[in-house]
């Protein structure tokens, strides 16, 4: 079990607050991404930024997960994540945009990362909720959000472990998003 930084957490999370480009914001939040998950035993990142042969779908990040080795064997052996670094909680357009990004590559689980969240969070179920419960009922897949608070949180490996099962657990017993 590996200890995360609080420095380098924070010192990435105010670079992608300030820099100029929502590119910028974007490669900056996909760095503490990396950061976070390699960290994992057994998983290694693969590559940034990868567009599908037809260029239509563009996945932010992806890495390998050698689940006889990994304490996240439970994901699939290619994980793939989606970074969103908005000043407000993004809505159901962009989840959907991801649900997508994730059948067409056949994925049985995808990682949200938020940092506001999603829309109607705090007042109850909104249209982003419903794509997320729709893509597992539908499709199987398991979107497993992480915003901000969640990421400031975190003090070791085990803690992102323990967070993306209560959430994968909350999803399928109670199909909540939380």
């Amino acid at each position: 079990m590996a200890i995360y930084s609080k420095k380098i957490i924070i010192k990435l999370l105010n670079q992608s607050d300030t820099v100029g480009t929502a590119d910028e914001k974007g490669a900056k939040l996909e760095e503490l991404m990396c950061y976070i998950f390699e960290k994992i035993p057994g998983v290694s990142f693969i590559e940034k930024n990868i567009l599908d042969t037809p260029r239509a779908h563009e996945i932010d990040i992806a890495f390998w997960n050698l689940q006889n080795k990994s304490d996240i064997s439970f994901l699939d052996s290619v994980i793939i994540i989606e970074c969103k670094n908005t000043s407000t909680p993004i809505g159901s357009m962009d989840v959907g945009w991801f649900v997508r990004k994730l059948q067409d590559r056949g994925s049985n689980h995808g990682i949200l990362v938020s940092l506001s969240g999603i829309t109607g969070a705090s007042n109850g179920i909104s249209n982003a909720h419903s794509e997320i419960l729709n893509a597992l009922t539908r499709d199987r897949i398991k979107i497993i959000l992480i915003t901000r608070d969640e990421i400031l949180n975190l003090i070791r490996t085990q803690d992102l472990v323990k967070l993306m099962i209560n959430k994968i657990l909350s999803l399928t017993l109670h199909r909540t998003v939380n």
